[in-house]
């Protein structure tokens, strides 16, 4: 059973240091879908995505004792899932990991069929956003879906894509403004709508 007195991300990350089970199960629930949904934008294979998560959950219960402090666990999460899968990918040689620094490193797919928003018919503005996110390149596409559909602020973000801040903040505004073209929007009325396509997504 998840830790329910727990609020915060800091004393959530000490209960696990201290050994505590229920810390290490409110972390795993809280962030699987996150963890999940972000795997399958790495690599299409959901078994790998699946193991690749349990192993991390695994790692991280059995060096508990030997992790620093941290104040917000999401971030730390999806760089450690990167990186595994990454490695994992390389390691089995099921398609080849292009370099980190390279335009098309990351294969984000957004599709009204895709398992993020399955089930359920989307409104057109929805699938407009989503056929516009899909003619972006992929690193401008993987910064998109951190900052909002993870919500992610900036810092979180340079972590996750091991970039830096000047070049996150660089290719945020040419995505937005590629999204602006495709769209014919304003500046509001796209923030508008990627609030609201996210909203109609992870409901």
């Amino acid at each position: 059973m998840p830790v329910k007195d727990i609020k915060d991300d800091y004393h959530l990350w000490q209960s696990l240091k201290e050994g505590k089970q229920e810390a290490l199960a409110s972390i795993y629930f809280n962030h699987f879908k996150s963890l999940y949904e972000y795997g399958l934008r790495i690599t299409g294979d959901e078994e790998l995505v699946k193991d690749t998560i349990q192993d991390l959950f695994i790692k991280i219960w059995t060096n508990r004792s030997n992790f620093e402090n941290i104040s917000k666990i999401r971030p730390y999460l999806l760089v450690s899932l990167r990186s595994a899968l990454y490695n994992k990918i390389q390691q089995n040689g099921k398609r080849p990991v292009r370099a980190l620094n390279t335009k098309d490193e990351f294969e984000m797919v957004f599709s009204a069929e895709s398992k993020y928003i399955a089930g359920e018919a989307r409104s057109l503005q929805t699938q407009k956003l989503l056929a516009a996110l899909n003619q972006l390149t992929p690193k401008q596409k993987e910064i998109i879906y951190l900052r909002y559909f993870e919500e992610l602020d900036y810092e979180e973000i340079v972590r996750v894509m091991n970039s830096s801040l000047k070049a996150v903040y660089k290719l945020k505004a040419r995505g937005l403004d590629a999204l602006k073209q495709l769209l014919h929007l304003s500046d509001i009325l796209l923030i508008v709508l990627l609030a609201s396509c996210c909203c109609e997504i992870c409901a």
